[in-house]
């Protein structure tokens, strides 16, 4: 029997409170936050307006679902699952549903001190995905073991690893989400 991994670098999605966001368009948990960033996952249960992030820049990613389709600044952009779509907190920004409801894995940084980038990895069972400080993996479909410290804990959708200096590895099938916070200079 493996040990449990110590449980500070795993944030398990079930366990984090939900909030409604907008006008009751859906509800959203907090997976971490720091000064200059935040990383979550929402639910878009109606269409609407989204909320505004004055001097933050945003990567949207759909995790559930089949299609969203976010109207930013007047323009139309159809997102389709796993596809990172980056642009600004301070744009009107409106969801529509075609498909149905749908949940995304949201980034925000504040675009004066910190950056932000989002990948989308398909998982191994050879070639770990390893984390380090400022980094997160959100497992968004499939199953996957993460091992720091010692020992190896499961992942289920939805759970995030966060980064250390020890760099924490993800092994698994599936895919996941990658977002590196940074510092600008």
């Amino acid at each position: 029997m493996t040990n449990p991994v110590n449980a500070a670098p795993i944030i398990r999605f079930p366990e984090l409170p939900s909030v409604p966001w907008g006008k009751n368009n859906g509800r959203v948990k907090e997976l971490a936050a720091g000064a200059g960033w935040r990383l979550s996952v929402a639910s878009i249960d109606k269409p609407g307006a989204f909320t505004s992030f004055p001097g933050m820049d945003r990567i949207t990613v759909p995790v559930e679902g089949e299609l969203l389709v976010l109207t930013v600044d007047g323009a139309e952009h159809g997102t389709e699952k796993f596809r990172p779509f980056r642009y600004s907190g301070d744009a009107a920004a409106e969801a529509a549903l075609p498909t149905g409801p749908v949940t995304v894995l949201n980034t925000f940084a504040d675009r004066t001190t910190t950056g932000a980038a989002v990948m989308v990895a398909e998982l191994s069972k050879k070639n770990p995905q390893t984390l380090g400080a400022g980094q997160f993996l959100v497992l968004l479909h499939g199953s996957a073991t993460v091992t720091a410290d010692g020992g190896t804990a499961a992942l289920e959708p939805l759970d995030a690893v966060a980064g250390a200096d020890e760099r924490p590895s993800v092994l698994g099938r599936g895919f996941a989400a990658v977002v590196s916070f940074y510092d600008l200079d």
